[in-house]
């Protein structure tokens, strides 16, 4: 069997533990999130001629820095899935037990935090004007309103259904805010509470562009074609007759945009984590607001998860950010 058949087994026949304490398999989405954790390290396995889980340490941490983490949370993450992917292989024979689970050796930030991007660190936080001139420019108003909105404080979680089901009627200009309305989580049907975010200025009028676009221009190399953008009340439509905009092209969507700008740490996440730190010292510095009362506002506002560890991380970004734009 070989590496990717191997790598495909686990993902099928892996189990976690729920919410609940029941035993399931992965969902789609965190299958999809995997198999771009395998295709990263993939360089690595074929420069070495082995699968991960026979890596030694150096190997090991070159694989670990090809995946040009930004945050030790992430890293964490990525970590614990070669953990579960190498316990896995003991499991099934495939390396000795002698030889153990190097990724366990990681479990500390201490050992993990000099494996993180440096370069990344540096250039994953947008200030506001920067975002907003990537979105004033991109090609389209329908990609560049993604990065408005994310910034704002849209989510982009959960395949993102919050930026895919808002509407023009959602929209109060007047007020500037966004009322999203009570959504439903795909994959686990859980119910999702609606919700306000303020929008800036120039939020608002890319919403109005994107609302009045009709035609989605894509260049590839010399040539460039236009499509007829789907007619509907969503702010993100999709092509012909996709009336609401697929969550895959979201993130594609992004990804033509970073092309485009040669900006290759441009993703919703660092989006995301921008507007936060931004609108963090506007509290700060307009309100007189403290950085714990700051973070309290932006948990809300974006729709983060209320508790400690979110808190400690979002406070420890905008510590580090602060003084930055």
């Amino acid at each position: 069997m070989d590496i990717s058949e191997f790598k495909e087994r686990f993902i099928k026949e892996h189990r976690v533990v729920g919410k609940n304490g029941d035993i399931k398999p992965y969902s789609d989405e965190t299958k999809r999130v995997v198999r771009i954790l395998f295709e990263k390290i993939r360089n690595s396995e074929n420069n070495y001629n082995k699968d991960v889980y026979a890596f030694d340490n150096t190997q090991f941490e070159e694989a670990l820095k090809s995946l040009k983490a930004t945050t030790v949370r992430s890293l964490q993450n990525s970590i614990s899935t070669l953990e579960q992917y190498i316990d896995f292989a003991l499991e099934k024979g495939q390396v000795s037990k002698e030889k153990g689970n190097i990724a366990a050796q990681y479990n500390t930030k201490h050992k993990i935090s000099n494996l993180l991007d440096e370069k990344a660190e540096e250039n994953m936080i947008l200030t506001k004007s920067e975002v907003d001139s990537l979105s004033g420019y991109a090609q389209n108003a329908q990609d560049g309103v993604i990065l408005c909105l994310l910034f704002d404080g849209v989510s982009y979680k959960r395949k993102f259904v919050e930026l895919r089901n808002i509407r023009i009627q959602d929209c109060d200009i007047n007020n500037m805010v966004i009322n999203i309305p009570q959504l439903v989580d795909e994959d686990t049907g859980e119910v999702l509470s609606p919700r306000t975010v303020p929008i800036s200025n120039h939020t608002k009028t890319m919403i109005e562009s994107a609302m009045k676009e009709e035609k989605y221009v894509s260049l590839k190399g010399e040539s460039k074609r236009n499509y007829k953008i789907a007619s509907s009340d969503y702010i993100l439509r999709g092509l012909r007759n996709n009336f609401q905009i697929k969550w895959e092209n979201v993130s594609q969507r992004i990804i033509r945009i970073a092309e485009l700008e040669g900006n290759e740490y441009l993703n919703a996440t660092n989006i995301s984590y921008s507007g936060q730190i931004h609108y963090a010292r506007e509290l700060m510095k307009e309100e007189g607001l403290s950085i714990v009362e700051a973070c309290r506002r932006i948990i809300i506002r974006f729709n983060i998860n209320d508790n400690e560890s979110a808190y400690f991380y979002l406070k420890g970004r905008i510590e580090k950010n602060r003084g930055t734009f």
